[in-house]
């Protein structure tokens, strides 16, 4: 765990139903509702502060309908944002639809506060909570309804509730990290196509203007800039139209037939990925098992529900048979092995969790040492790409410039 200390944003309610909101540093979300607690509040919601180009993402969200959730879902930061709430305030004593009524009321958007109220209604009518979630029609991660209902049946939904925030509060860290240092990159390689384009399309014609006028013998470099120049402000319509029949094709590719599965096969054996999608989703599959097995579902039923956090349709295929040998008496350490799909790291960490009798904490144990490896590799390759991506740029803007002024010079020289 990084003892570095992060900014967090938390609301939280005192006992007289005051809210209250604000920033702290810690190490962790845990210890900031060990520091509202010690303060006499009850945390409701607790997020890390997001870096500006998060913050960035979010706010050109509001205004691009690409990029909205969709009419009627709230996202995946405000269902967390609930489900803090409702743990903090069941642990607190308070009942079902007491805590409802006061997350609906403090809810800091209309459609947080819709959905809240839509599930007090459903829960006012007899239902259970996670029978009030499915019928909400929100979307949800898979494991979300087994795991609340799982704490509803065991009596234990506070706690149900706090493991699943933890849940999707890591998930969601993950996500948003990954996305953040993307940004930049994405950027840069965005620059430099433009620039590119800039150059070809209407820099490098005008300069043809001024050697067709000239008698010079142009080097074999400065032609082939002016030819390639000449190619991209004639035909870029058919560059275009090109580029987006081949995505188009790639597309249907990856969405019908078997172009999906082997593109994720290549995903988890090329070397060029270092073994990060594999890392990724098998973090995610363990955390879920761990959670649903500490939450009291047996293993195969936690590694059924858990298979819906694959993207990876090869470890969803791996998957099922390892379900199909559990549920046959195999173990699920053996199982895991049997199917040379997923990361040594995790099968040894299972192994020594069924030796133990501690299965669920080595497989938390294990989804973290993935999540923390994957994203130092993530960041790793980053801090390589912008450097050679930004030498990349450089040179071709460079060579494409000196090519012009070698032709230029040879115009003077003839000039003399």
């Amino acid at each position: 765990m990084t003892t570095e200390n992060l900014n967090y944003n938390y609301r939280a309610v005192d006992p007289a139903g005051v809210t209250h909101g604000g920033f702290l540093l810690a190490r962790s979300r845990a210890a900031v509702v060990e520091a509202l607690t010690q303060r006499g509040l009850i945390a409701l919601a607790v997020e890390e502060g997001q870096p500006g180009t998060v913050r960035l993402w979010r706010r050109l969200s509001r205004w691009t309908p690409a990029l909205r959730p969709r009419v009627g879902q709230v996202s995946t930061q405000e269902v967390l944002n609930l489900t803090q709430s409702l743990a903090s305030l069941l642990h607190a004593g308070l009942t079902i639809d007491r805590a409802l009524q006061i997350t609906a009321s403090l809810a800091p958007r209309e459609s947080s506060r819709k959905l809240a109220e839509k599930l007090l209604r459903h829960v006012r009518a007899g239902k259970p909570l996670h029978a009030a979630f499915s019928a909400s029609n929100q979307r949800l991660p898979n494991y979300y309804l087994s795991m609340v209902e799982a704490g509803e049946v065991g009596g234990s939904l506070p706690d149900a509730l706090t493991r699943l925030s933890e849940l999707m509060g890591r998930q969601l860290d993950l996500r948003e990290r990954i996305r953040s240092a993307l940004i930049y990159p994405s950027l840069l390689a965005a620059m430099v196509i433009v620039t590119l384009i800039v150059l070809l399309v209407f820099v490098l014609p005008r300069f043809e203007t001024l050697f067709a006028e000239s008698e010079a013998r142009l080097p074999w470099s400065t032609r082939a800039v002016l030819r390639i120049g000449r190619l991209a402000a004639d035909y870029w319509w058919l560059a275009l139209l090109s580029a987006g029949a081949i995505g188009t094709a790639l597309l249907a590719w990856l969405r019908w037939g078997n172009g999906r599965r082997h593109a994720h096969g290549w995903l988890l054996k090329a070397r060029l990925t270092f073994g990060v999608p594999a890392a990724l989703d098998t973090s995610r599959l363990l955390r879920t098992v761990g959670a649903l097995c500490g939450n009291g579902q047996p293993l195969p039923v936690a590694l059924k529900v858990a298979r819906g956090t694959l993207v990876n349709v090869r470890l969803q295929e791996a998957l099922t048979s390892v379900v199909q040998e559990v549920q046959a008496g195999e173990t699920f350490s053996v199982a895991l092995a049997r199917t040379g799909s997923f990361p040594a790291l995790a099968v040894q960490l299972a192994r020594v969790g069924e030796e133990t009798g501690h299965l669920h904490d080595l497989l938390l144990s294990a989804a973290g040492v993935l999540e923390r490896d994957a994203q130092r590799t993530i960041e790793r390759v980053l801090s390589i790409t912008v450097p050679l991506l930004t030498v990349v740029m450089g040179l071709v803007v460079a060579g494409m410039i000196g090519s012009v002024l070698i032709g230029l010079l040879s115009i003077n020289d003839l000039a003399f």
